[in-house]
């Protein structure tokens, strides 16, 4: 596995704008105010695409409500009385001074308003990919002691909330907020979540600015795309592989991803998604009843836990010999991990960044299965051209120019990209049936299949980046 330090690419998804301390603009109340004070909240947001929060505006309180967990908020502003509202979760006051984070895309988010500086503890520490959230763990932020459960509580109880998810049973203190973030069923939806943390801090402001322009480039690029593209659309699986280990009872398994924020993902690309029966994820006890499933597949994403070279991949998946195949995606070498950006512990950003800019996340996915999209040639963030060899990029804290900037959106602004039009006899879409729109749909009653997973399964795992601390384990089995 070749490693080469991050460049250009690192230093452009760093803080890049250079400033002393936190801005104050684009944050509303950031004082404490008077108990009388009334219509506090001038600028409010709206939820357009996330299926899984909502929140209202009162005259000095919000109510936020977690709809897949069924866990209601109440901030209100400093200074004022705390509301009289019946079944509240937890009364928090605003704007926060001190957050803590157990998820490393909750911490992404909160960059992305710029309010990392209130971040006073952080879960998985050692996974964070984020060059200036790396620098503020050296000096600002303190990692959880995840060793010692005491001196957790300590931590949690002196923050004036702690974010966190649902899986976790000591979730309890009275100010904690549960979000679900990776649960939404659309890349957009994943990344409004930006407004549900904005909350917290009065930025709603800051966030309906950047979720602004994160929509509407993402929809740019999703028109761009599909004009260009409609005819000529590869079929592409969301793959992985867990070998043997004292998690899976020592027998390995193979699984395909059917998770419904990938069916936008790969249509919005201009492709098509290898499809079954409606299950976010089919689990294979077999090489050969996965390989079938894959039979007609033109593009390979692999989401394994455990990284590894192009052959170590096809002997895994049962393919013997290469030249011999008759599987597109092997003659054509189009095998992508999205593995690209990693922390020195091996914590991958795919876990953080893609889920808060949804139109990077499409961009990428974009340069992945039309890699000539762009005439000048594109620059991948996240995917990694397995068959190519290409490499891992570290970040590090040294990668950070200010670590009090707002987190800049990695994507490229769509209006200003030249598209180049498919070529069907380039080698890119060798195999790729031409005029094909709809999905490809595999009957697996016709395969040795171990289970199909619910919407559920277990994402919460990725969503804390645990890939950097365990190898494999039963948390492989992924909405991710």
């Amino acid at each position: 596995m070749k490693l080469i330090s991050a460049t250009a690419l690192a230093a452009a998804l760093a803080c890049s704008v250079l400033a002393s301390s936190p801005s104050t603009e684009g944050l509303q109340d950031t004082e404490c105010v008077s108990s009388s004070s009334s219509n506090l909240f001038k600028t409010k947001m709206e939820v357009k695409h996330a299926k899984l929060f909502s929140i209202d505006y009162h005259d000095t309180y919000k109510v936020l409500n977690n709809l897949s967990t069924n866990n209601t908020y109440v901030l209100y502003q400093c200074g004022t009385d705390k509301p009289a509202v019946d079944n509240v979760d937890a009364f928090i006051p605003v704007p926060v001074s001190s957050a803590a984070a157990w998820s490393t895309s909750t911490a992404m988010f909160i960059e992305a308003l710029g309010m990392q500086d209130r971040i006073k503890n952080l879960g998985t520490a050692p996974s964070i990919v984020s060059a200036c959230l790396q620098e503020l763990l050296e000096d600002v932020i303190k990692p959880f002691d995840e060793g010692n459960s005491t001196s957790v509580d300590h931590q949690e109880q002196n923050n004036t909330v702690v974010f966190n998810m649902p899986y976790d049973e000591d979730a309890d203190t009275t100010n904690t907020v549960i979000s679900t973030e990776y649960l939404e069923p659309s890349a957009l939806g994943r990344s409004e979540w930006i407004k549900f943390f904005a909350a917290f801090f009065n930025a709603e402001e800051r966030a309906n600015d950047v979720f602004g322009s994160i929509d509407s480039n993402y929809e740019c690029f999703t028109k761009k795309a599909n004009e260009e593209y409609n005819d000529l659309r590869p079929v592409v699986a969301w793959t992985s592989y867990a070998p043997p280990s004292e998690y899976n009872n020592n027998t390995a398994y193979w699984q395909i991803s059917f998770a419904d924020y990938k069916y936008d993902l790969v249509r919005d690309a201009g492709a098509r998604m290898l499809n079954t029966t409606g299950a976010q994820a089919t689990t294979f006890d077999s090489a050969e009843a996965f390989l079938d499933a894959l039979e007609d597949v033109d593009i390979v994403i692999d989401e394994s836990f455990v990284t590894y070279s192009y052959d170590e991949l096809l002997e895994h998946y049962g393919v013997r010999d290469r030249s011999k195949s008759s599987y597109s995606w092997v003659t054509a070498g189009r095998v992508f991990r999205p593995d690209r950006l990693q922390s020195v512990a091996g914590g991958l950003d795919w876990f953080e960044a893609p889920i808060a800019f949804a139109d990077a996340l499409l961009q990428d996915l974009i340069g992945a299965v039309h890699p000539k999209f762009v005439k000048d040639g594109y620059q991948p963030i996240w995917f990694r051209d397995l068959a190519e060899n290409d490499p891992i990029v570290v970040v590090s804290a040294s990668n950070c120019t200010d670590m009090y900037a707002a987190r800049k959106d990695p994507a490229e602004t769509c209006s200003a990209l030249s598209f180049q039009e498919a070529n069907p006899d380039d080698s890119d879409y060798e195999g790729v049936d031409e005029n094909q729109t709809e999905d490809l749909i595999y009957d697996i009653s016709k395969s040795e299949v171990i289970n199909d997973e619910d919407t559920t399964s277990n994402a919460v795992a990725s969503t804390a980046n645990i890939v950097a601390l365990a190898a494999i384990s039963v948390v492989s089995i992924l909405v991710f």
